[in-house]
C-alpha cells in the first residue's frame, strides 16, 4: 500500500490513513465520492479522500482550490441523482 497504514486502536476499530496527499488535479471522471480523513479522527493529516469509479482511493490536500471544485462537482451530482430517484 502506497500512501496508506492500516493504524488498529483498540478492539477492532481500523482507520484506513492518507500518510501524504499529492498535488496534482484529479480528473472529475474517474471519481465517484469521496470523504474527509480528519486528524481528530486519529489520522495524522487532514486530507480529502477520493474513491475512484475502480474503488482506489486518492488523497487530496484538503485546501487545494482543485480539490474544493470537484468536492462541489461530486456533492451537485450526488443530490441530483437523489432528486431524480426521490420523483
Amino acid at each position: 500500500m502506497v500512501g496508506r497504514i492500516l493504524d488498529v486502536h483498540g478492539g477492532n476499530n481500523v482507520l484506513d490513513c492518507c500518510l501524504r496527499t499529492k498535488e496534482t488535479p484529479i480528473p472529475w471522471r474517474i471519481v465517484q465520492d469521496y470523504r474527509l480523513q480528519l486528524v481528530q479522527d486519529g489520522c495524522n493529516i487532514p486530507a480529502t479522500v477520493f474513491i475512484t469509479t475502480k474503488g482506489k482511493r486518492l488523497c487530496a490536500p484538503p485546501q487545494a482550490p482543485w480539490v474544493v471544485q470537484l468536492q462541489k462537482k461530486l456533492d451537485a451530482s450526488h443530490a441530483r441523482k437523489a432528486r431524480l430517484e426521490g420523483k
